[in-house]
């Protein structure tokens, strides 16, 4: 039993070291091509985001989508695994295949 929650606790922090290495070494790229206004709204409407996140990063959109979009990535760095799962499902359901295949296959 032990085994198994060692082996569990391990796979989940390479988990975060691999979230942590593909966000942040791909981070000029992904503030750039990311449009972070479709996946707040998305992530918003499943229950992710609260209401303070979305305006915060909504509030941005027209004069600086840079760091619009670096704040939603900085909220996926600081949050649980699910919030990842949700948000790299949210990229393909706002049709941002191009940052979804980046992040996973670093493509």
């Amino acid at each position: 039993m032990l085994t198994i929650k060692v082996t569990k606790r391990l796979f989940i922090i390479i988990l975060c070291l691999y979230k942590t290495e593909r966000i942040v070494g791909s981070r000029k790229y992904l503030s750039e091509k990311l449009d972070a206004g479709k996946i707040a709204e998305q992530l918003f409407q499943e229950g992710v985001l609260n209401t303070k996140e979305l305006e915060d990063i909504q509030s941005l959109i027209s004069d600086h989508p840079t760091r619009a979009a670096e704040l939603l990535l900085d909220l996926v760095l600081r949050e649980t695994e699910d919030f990842y799962d949700r948000f790299l499902d949210s990229l393909l359901m706002t049709e941002q295949h191009h940052v979804h295949q980046w992040i996973v296959l670093g493509l």
